[in-house]
């Protein structure tokens, strides 16, 4: 064996190889790349492969971008669509609006004249009522205060009744409370209920001593008894004849324990001889309302009411006008 002589390598090389193979005879080439070249051959393979990927994304986003840009614009097309319909209608309804402003001028201004001549009808309408109460009411407060000859007090309270009557019937509205009829309404109810003709006990029993001249029962003689003396129960409930207000409420000589009402219009009650009261000066009461009790104070001799009625300071029979 011949003896190898020379240099040898220390250093090793890889190499990467490719055998070309011819299926027919040829002869078999080969390719070898040094490490190297491999290792530059790999990053741009890795490379290639990246930028294929990369480059189907971006086709992906921009086929994506392409669709809802279509989309964008159908949505877009039909908004602009209704946009134009509604323009079409505000101008169709403004142009109605336009044609009709004449007609709608003279409907105001016909209701405007029809609401002036209903409200000039009803003032005068309503003069025309107040002015026939006031008439009427003249005669009637004469009567009142028996300064009518002619005719008596329940007479004249008959006639009030029936023009309050009339005065509802004549109002234009159930439920009219500012009209001058309603207003006139009220001051006809009130005169009534002011008047004090409510008889001031619970049930109407025999009247004990009279108005009039007659001998008087501790005095022994003759003087004018100025109201009536009715009832006999101790603490029997006494009653307003008629709203107004309270001027008396205490002692008061022979009258002993004493309520007076001033019911207006002239008009005072006066109520003797009680066994206690329940009202103050100043109060103002209603008809009917209790005021005191039934007893037997001051110059008196047994448990009674005295009851009297002034008109103008001046006594007068109460008789006349209770409602029995």
């Amino acid at each position: 064996m011949k003896k190898m002589t020379g240099k040898t390598s220390a250093k090793r090389q890889n190499y990467l190889s490719f055998m070309f193979v011819p299926h027919n005879k040829g002869t078999v080439h080969t390719i070898r790349i040094n490490n190297y070249r491999t290792t530059l051959l790999s990053i741009t393979a890795i490379m290639l492969v990246a930028l294929l990927m990369l480059t189907g994304f971006t086709l992906s986003v921009v086929n994506e971008n392409k669709s809802l840009k279509v989309e964008h614009a159908k949505e877009l097309e039909a908004i602009v669509a209704q946009k134009e319909q509604l323009e079409d209608y505000i101008a169709n309804q403004t142009q109605q609006l336009i044609e009709n402003t004449e007609l709608i001028s003279a409907a105001s201004s016909t209701r405007s004249q029809t609401d002036k001549a209903l409200s000039k009808l009803t003032s005068e309408y309503e003069d025309m009522v107040v002015s026939y109460v006031d008439n009427n009411m003249q005669s009637i407060k004469k009567v009142s205060r028996g300064a009518s000859s002619g005719t008596t007090f329940k007479d004249g309270l008959s006639e009030l009744r029936s023009l309050i009557d009339v005065v509802k019937s004549a109002k234009l509205a159930e439920d009219d409370v500012s009209s001058q009829i309603a207003k006139k309404e009220t001051e006809l109810t009130s005169y009534l209920n002011s008047l004090p003709t409510k008889w001031p006990l619970d049930e109407v029993v025999s009247v004990a001593s009279d108005f009039g001249r007659r001998l008087h029962p501790i005095y022994r003689r003759y003087i004018n008894h100025d109201g009536i003396d009715i009832g006999s129960v101790k603490n029997s409930p006494i009653y307003a004849s008629g709203a107004g207000k309270v001027i008396h409420a205490g002692w008061n000589g022979g009258y002993g324990n004493c309520v007076i009402i001033d019911h207006g219009n002239g008009f005072e009650s006066v109520y003797g001889h009680l066994n206690s009261y329940s009202v103050k000066v100043g109060d103002w009461v209603k008809k009917g309302q209790q005021i005191a009790k039934m007893g037997n104070t001051g110059t008196s001799t047994s448990t009674h009411l005295h009851y009297e009625l002034r008109i103008n300071d001046t006594p007068t029979d109460p008789k006349k006008y209770l409602e029995y």
